[in-house]
């Protein structure tokens, strides 16, 4: 199948085909005010819904598969089950006449756009079906249980674990790459799909995250509808087993788990909306890596402090890349025991993504960065391409792995809406404006029909004419290092040794093994303060020439030199003496102090003759009356 992009905008929608990128009809060009769109996880089929129905269509032009007309209206989100099967629609929660609620998620078959299913989903945070990537199970969590159903749209569970406080669950699609497709030999995947379960803080006790494999959650007697019967399924209900994957922490308000493609292993990050430090308006981050077999668990390990940008495990599953720190961010790989292999440096980056065969790298800087963005060779560590998306909000790879995605989207950002689309090594080939721009996508690939990528990169093709055409003037699209702009350096201090104290030298060099902090001033920071234009410190202070000490002898006279010693001796001779009305001053402001503190003790004696019991330290403070009046006449005041 050709690499295609799919996109939707408030007035329009459509596909667009490569490597020409022109939009085809599939989608017709009166189809007004989309409101979302999906692609089956293989890619043979896309879904889009309108106002008043949802539309199925196969991706590709050629395919002999009819497109599918469902009559439902308000659908705001779709999802496709794994194996594309059933397609599931997302309505809002509406209250019906009679108290219930609405079932707002319903489950339609692709081939006959039948309803087989539906059931009510409170939020639309994490309103899509968990479901195995081989369609045998569907697990939904509940207020006190895990319900898991076999078949996933069957009315009856086949088994239910009894838990309470699940904040979430992430299901595993064990896969691998095929042989050659990436540079270093993929780990086998896993032989089942695992689980990993999110248990929120409890009355003091920790969050936690546990990992499980399917068929630990499903009962041995537990038995599924072998025609259809929902009637032959039996429900057993079993406690949480034990697992010895599984980390405890503090400090979880939002979670995001990551399982590698072969399932065998999970990072998750915890963040906190709050930081109690104080260091972060956007809380505080902490990631964790867990091992299914319960080999490994623990925090990995960052050596620079600041927040955790983004994550990713490369599709070998064998090492990830984590982007943390405070900007300049520093990008790190780390192995499978999450100890640090090689130092990508520090750039202001906040995004890393994975070419589908893990060959590439790509860093970049969007969101309220300059759009930056660095290819780098993962076998070799060294960077093959750099270029500049400014305004990006999202970004891709193609499954071929030659083609990158940007997209400006609303409403992150209103102007310069469009698609961009890039060649591995940097370089601008199609720009396609669109005003209100919602979304923008490739079309997906499995992992395993995922196709080789050379260990060289290839020539591009030549750019359309969009390029010219849309391409804003002066803007570098060959895929060419752009020159920095550098930081400001103020006029007095250009072409000095001034010039490294303002330079920026917090980028420090890609280096393998563990990097070291960065130092802020090249060659390290100076022990004292440095003044621009000043010789450096440590170096001998010049001498100024003699023929400059002859000079100025010269217009220095004999009786000028004698009237400059008469001063200074003048000068010497004067005694300074502090001024009488300091004292004064010092003696009517303890004067003051002291008719307070008379004032005071009248106070409580009236209060005391008024029948008013008073505490043992006013009976004191009444005791001291003629101390303080001795105080007072000591120092010539009346009392």
């Amino acid at each position: 199948m050709a690499t295609q992009y799919a996109f939707r905008a408030q007035k329009t929608a459509g596909i667009a085909d490569g490597p020409s990128w022109e939009v085809s009809s599939r989608i017709p060009a009166d189809s007004a005010a989309v409101r979302c769109y999906t692609h089956s996880s293989d890619g043979e089929w896309f879904a889009y819904a309108e106002a008043s129905s949802v539309h199925v269509l196969p991706s590709s032009s050629t395919s002999t598969s009819s497109p599918l007309e469902i009559t439902q209206p308000n659908v705001i989100a779709l999802s496709f089950s794994p194996l594309s099967t059933n397609l599931f629609t997302y309505e809002r929660p509406v209250k019906q006449d009679n108290g219930e609620m609405h079932k707002n998620v319903k489950a339609w078959d692709v081939k006959s756009g039948l309803e087989v299913g539906a059931w009510y989903s409170k939020s639309m945070d994490g309103w899509e079906p968990v479901i195995t990537s081989t369609e045998s199970h569907l697990i939904r969590p509940g207020g006190s249980d895990i319900a898991i159903f076999s078949p996933p749209l069957s009315t009856r569970p086949i088994s239910r674990v009894k838990v309470e406080g699940v904040r979430g669950i992430f299901v595993s699609s064990p896969s691998s790459l095929s042989d050659g497709v990436t540079s270093s030999k993929p780990i086998r995947a896993h032989q089942e799909p695992a689980l990993a379960i999110w248990i929120g803080e409890k009355k003091g006790a920790p969050a936690s995250v546990s990992l499980y494999p399917l068929s630990s959650l499903v009962g041995k007697s537990s038995t599924s509808a072998s025609n259809g019967d929902d009637s032959e399924i039996k429900t057993e209900t079993k406690d949480l087993p034990n697992t010895n994957a599984r980390k405890a922490f503090y400090k979880a308000d939002k979670l995001n788990v990551k399982w590698n493609n072969a399932g065998t292993q999970a990072l998750f990050l915890a963040q906190s909306d709050v930081d109690a430090t104080g260091k972060s308006y956007y809380g505080e981050t902490n990631l964790y890596l867990v091992s299914l077999d319960g080999s490994f668990d623990g925090l990995v390990d960052l050596d620079k402090e600041g927040p955790i940008y983004d994550f990713t495990w490369s599709p070998n599953s064998r090492e990830f890349v984590v982007c943390y720190g405070y900007m300049p961010a520093r990008t790190q790989l780390f192995d499978m025991k999450a100890k640090p292999i090689h130092s990508f440096g520090s750039q202001h980056r906040n995004f890393l993504l994975y070419q589908p065969q893990g060959r590439l790298l790509l860093s970049a800087g969007f969101g309220n960065l300059a759009g930056g963005v660095d290819i780098w060779d993962v076998s070799t560590r060294n960077k093959v391409a750099e270029f500049k998306a400014s305004n990006s909000s999202h970004c891709e790879f193609s499954p071929c792995g030659q083609f990158i995605l940007t997209a400006t989207l609303s409403p992150r950002l209103r102007v310069d809406n469009g698609v961009r689309i890039w060649w591995c090594g940097g370089q601008l080939l199609h720009i396609h404006p669109v005003e209100e721009l919602y979304q923008a996508s490739f079309a997906p690939r499995l992992v395993k029909n995922i196709d080789p990528f050379p260990s060289v990169i290839p020539k591009a093709p030549e750019a359309n004419e969009s390029v010219a055409k849309y391409g804003k003037k002066g803007e570098i699209s060959n895929g060419g290092d752009s020159k920095p702009a550098g930081a400001y350096r103020p006029p007095g201090a250009r072409g000095t040794l001034a010039s490294d104290v303002y330079s920026r030298r917090d980028d420090d060099a890609p280096s393998s093994g563990t990097s070291s902090p960065t130092p802020m001033f090249r060659g390290g920071k100076p022990p004292g303060r440095y003044i621009p234009g000043a010789p450096p410190p440590g170096s001998a202070p010049k001498e100024p020439a003699q023929e400059d000490k002859k000079k100025r002898t010269r217009k220095r006279g004999k009786n000028e030199d004698e009237k400059i010693e008469k001063v200074t001796e003048e000068v010497a001779q004067i005694e300074i003496k502090e001024p009488e009305e300091d004292k004064d001053d010092a003696n009517s402001k303890k004067i003051r102090n002291l008719t307070k503190k008379l004032k005071a003790i009248e106070d409580l004696k009236a209060r005391l003759a008024g029948g008013e019991v008073l505490e043992r330290t006013q009976v004191k403070k009444i005791e001291s009356e003629s101390q303080v009046r001795g105080e007072i006449a000591a120092l010539g005041g009346s009392s």
